[in-house]
Order: structure tokens, then C-alpha cells, then sequence
């Protein structure tokens, strides 16, 4: 009889195991798209303030030649080397 009940364990193990290392697999992978989502969160906050710098940089560049423009007519067409 344990003979009998060993067998039925291995088969009760075959049918059920599948089922667990889905299961796994699929927690792993919402796990990982979770951590991976939160990167991509502070990767996008960290580009818009790149982005934010950006354009503060290209007034500020803007507002410059404005002013040379008026200071130094041709500065543009000169060569500085």
C-alpha cells in the first residue's frame, strides 16, 4: 500500500507543479515590470528636468544674441579663430 500511495504522490507532484512554476514565473515577471516601471518613473523625472534646463539654457543663449546683435553687428558673419 505505501508503494501505491508513493505513486500517487509523484503523480499528484507531476500536475501540480506545473501549475506552481506558472504561477512563479508569473510573479517574478510583475515583479520585475513593477522595478521596471519605477526606473522608467525616475528616468522621465530626471529627462523633463533635463528638459526643463534645457530651455532655460536656450533663452539665455537667445537673450545673448539679442544682445550682441545690437552691441556687435556682424558677429555672426566674423571669424573668431
Amino acid at each position: 500500500m505505501s508503494h501505491g500511495s508513493g505513486i500517487d504522490l509523484v503523480g499528484l507532484a507531476a500536475v501540480v507543479m506545473p501549475f506552481v512554476l506558472v504561477m512563479y514565473i508569473v510573479t517574478i515577471r510583475a515583479r520585475s515590470r513593477a522595478t521596471a516601471s519605477k526606473l522608467q518613473e525616475s528616468d522621465l523625472a530626471a529627462l523633463n528636468m533635463a528638459h526643463v534646463q534645457t530651455r532655460r539654457l536656450e533663452e539665455r543663449v537667445d537673450q545673448l544674441e539679442r544682445i550682441l546683435d545690437e552691441d556687435v553687428p556682424g558677429w555672426r558673419t566674423r571669424s573668431f579663430s
